[in-house]
Parts: structure tokens; C-alpha cells; sequence
């Protein structure tokens, strides 16, 4: 007897595809304001790997404006400490791309990281050099860009927090996540945290385990 209607009827099947290439483009601003929003520190290598899976990694970029020049003291503090961070990233194996900040009379802000990271992924693509991409990026303002590399035969997996996150753009892309599902497979532990997990061993509970070690020599 075939079966109709099923309670499953509506639960999505994730396509596979034999010796898939990815590559990953991270908008770092975008990951930054939505991290710092729910309080987390993310660790990029978890997070590159949970986002790859088992499939073939060409490469994982990541996108950020950096000072150039003159800038004020009080951003030389933040800029020692970004650039320790950069150059972290770049020890575990992700491609580092920058711009530099643009002055302005409210502050510094980023210019053209969207167009280097929209251009790399249309160059990738033209190239043949992966058959999906993944932008980890909330932003709508990349939706011609996927939309042209979707022209060219290739994929693109959308990946952003929901804070940050686009429904047009999640809705172009031929698949979304939302990282808030999945914090504690990509995130930093805090070992403080840890410790106060981790059950006191009383004064009683020594002499309980001692004895229990001389009963058990005894035994042998």
C-alpha cells in the first residue's frame, strides 16, 4: 500500500554531490557586530570545519577593513589587538583580505570589503575553482552577486547569525543556516565556566576514594 501523506512530507532532503568543492567567504563586520550582539567569541577553525563538513575545502577567506597611516592613540590599543587576531587566522590556514578604513567625520568605517569579497567569489567562480560557495554574511547587498554566480552553474550556501541575517538573501541562496542553532560546536569554552561546572571534591570524598584504592590493593 502506497502512502499519501506523510507527517514528513515537508522535511527538506540535503542534496550530496561526489567530490564537492567549497569555498568558504567570511564577512568579517558582518560575523563581528553579530557576535559581539549575543556575547560570544567564535573560533574560526570550528567553525570553517563545521561549515565544510566532509566536503573538499578549496579555501576560507576572511574579509575586514584594517587602520592605515595616521589614526588616533586610542586606536592603536584595538588595532594590536586585531592584528594579533589576523594573524591567528592566518596560522590556522584562512586567506586574510583586507581594505583600509575610511576617515570620516563620525569615525572610521569600512569601504569596499563587500566589492573585494563580491569580487573574489565571481572570480573563484569563473575560474571553476569551487562548485559551492559559502558566504558567511548577513548582508542583502550580495544578492546580484549570488545571483550571477548562480548564473555560472555554481551553488551558494548562505550562513549568518540571526541578528544579522537578510530573509532576501537567505531567500536567493540555494541554502541558509542560522548559526544561533548552532553556538557551541564553533565558539570558544570558558574555562572559568568549565571549573565551576566540575563537581567540589570534599575532604570526606579523598578519604572515600583512598580507602576504596587500599581495598582494592588488598583484593590482589
Amino acid at each position: 500500500m502506497s502512502i499519501l501523506f506523510s507527517k514528513e512530507k515537508d522535511k527538506k532532503i540535503e542534496k550530496r554531490y561526489i567530490n564537492e568543492k567549497v569555498a568558504i567567504f567570511i564577512d568579517g563586520g558582518n560575523m563581528f557586530h553579530a557576535s559581539n550582539y549575543i556575547n560570544i567569541k567564535i573560533d574560526y577553525r570550528k567553525l570553517v570545519n563545521f561549515l565544510a563538513k566532509d566536503r573538499w575545502l578549496l579555501r576560507a577567506y576572511f574579509y575586514t577593513g584594517i587602520p592605515q597611516g595616521d589614526f588616533p592613540e586610542e586606536m592603536k590599543k584595538q588595532w594590536k589587538k586585531q592584528k594579533s587576531f589576523l594573524n591567528e587566522l592566518k596560522n590556522i590556514g584562512i586567506k586574510v583580505r583586507t581594505m583600509p578604513l575610511k576617515k570620516t567625520p563620525e569615525g572610521f568605517i569600512e569601504k569596499g570589503v563587500d566589492i573585494l569579497l563580491a569580487t573574489d567569489m565571481l572570480s573563484l567562480a569563473f575560474r571553476d575553482a569551487y562548485d559551492t560557495a559559502i558566504l558567511v554574511s548577513g548582508d542583502s547587498d550580495y544578492i546580484p552577486v549570488v545571483e550571477e554566480i548562480q548564473q555560472l552553474g555554481k551553488r551558494v550556501e548562505n550562513v549568518s547569525f540571526k541578528k544579522t541575517s537578510s530573509y532576501e538573501l537567505r531567500n536567493v541562496c540555494d541554502k541558509y543556516m542560522i548559526l544561533d542553532k548552532y553556538i557551541d560546536l564553533f565558539t570558544y569554552v570558558d574555562k572559568q565556566i568549565e571549573l565551576k561546572k566540575q563537581p567540589k571534591i570534599t575532604f570526606v570524598d579523598k578519604i572515600k576514594e583512598i580507602l576504596k584504592n587500599i581495598i582494592k590493593g588488598n583484593k590482589k
